[in-house]
Parts: C-alpha cells; sequence; structure tokens
C-alpha cells in the first residue's frame, strides 16, 4: 500500500516575465499535486515603494493561474527587498531560511555565455541554494498559454487561495 506523501513547502521565483510565468503554471501542474501543498510565490524587488503594487499583482497572477481543483494546496506571496541587485543570493538565503522542499525559476533563455556574463539568477540558485532547484524551460507555447492565463478575469475567489 503507498501512503500519500506529506505536504511540501515549494518555493516559486518570478519576475513577472513570460519565462517565470511558465514556470509558475508548469510547477503548479507539475509538482504542487498533493494534499496541502504550500506555495510560495517569492518575487524580488528592488525599491521598497514598489511592495504593495507587486504583491497585488502577484496575488491576481497566482488568482489567475491556479487551478480551483487544487483547492487543498495554500498559496503565499512572499516580496523580497534587494539590497543588492543580486536576486539569485537573495533567494538563497531564503532558502536558508525556510527549507523548502524545491526553489522552481523559470529559464530565461539565456545563452550559457550570456548568462556568465550578464549573471543569472538560475545559475546562482543552481550552484548555491541549500534545496534541490527545478529550472523550468517552458516552450513558447506554454509560456503563451501561461500570459493568457495570467490576462483572463479572476477566477479563484480569496476564498479558495489563502495566503499567510
Amino acid at each position: 500500500m503507498v501512503s500519500a506523501q506529506s505536504p511540501r513547502n515549494i518555493l516559486v521565483a518570478v519576475d513577472e516575465s513570460s519565462h517565470s510565468i511558465g514556470a509558475f503554471s508548469w510547477a503548479l501542474d507539475n509538482i504542487a499535486t498533493n494534499d496541502g501543498d504550500h506555495v510560495t510565490v517569492v518575487v524580488c524587488i528592488e525599491l521598497e515603494s514598489d511592495r504593495e503594487a507587486v504583491f497585488e499583482r502577484t496575488k491576481t497572477l497566482i488568482r489567475a493561474i491556479a487551478d480551483p481543483g487544487h483547492l487543498n494546496v495554500k498559496y503565499a506571496v512572499q516580496v523580497l527587498l534587494l539590497t543588492t541587485t543580486n536576486a539569485g543570493a537573495k533567494l538563497c538565503q531564503l532558502v536558508d531560511e525556510v527549507s523548502p522542499a524545491m526553489l522552481v525559476l523559470g529559464s530565461a533563455g539565456k545563452s550559457h555565455l550570456q548568462g556568465m556574463l550578464v549573471g543569472s539568477v538560475s545559475q546562482h540558485c543552481i550552484m548555491h541554494a541549500n534545496c534541490p532547484v527545478i529550472v523550468a524551460r517552458v516552450m513558447p507555447a506554454d509560456e503563451l498559454r501561461a500570459q493568457d492565463l495570467a490576462k483572463k478575469p479572476l477566477a479563484v475567489t480569496t476564498d479558495h487561495a489563502m495566503w499567510v
């Protein structure tokens, strides 16, 4: 007899790009499948004055993409203020603080050389995060589907989404 898995804490980093929206959608479809899983959507900002607007936009994104059938999956939003411009380091710091089961990020589609030259959040997290890191390289058709989902009217009320 196979027992049900215990709930997991899953961090999903988003930056409102089509890549990260697609990765979030993919994570909900493929990873957050256990009753009681807790998905924390993490967004990094550079200005404190952006916190409330980013928080509200991210809640709207979750409501638009989250499947109402996953009513037992809990959602939260965490907005991190960057004291440096290194979002990867800030995400790794959060991983150390909350010990998630995994960290999910989207791939921006940079080549290896571009990632080395301009920096890559996913590369930094792969190298330094103290948990499994999944970089979801979403196909263009899936990105378009995720973008369309993010634009649709809210399908999930706040009664079904749980914010911590």
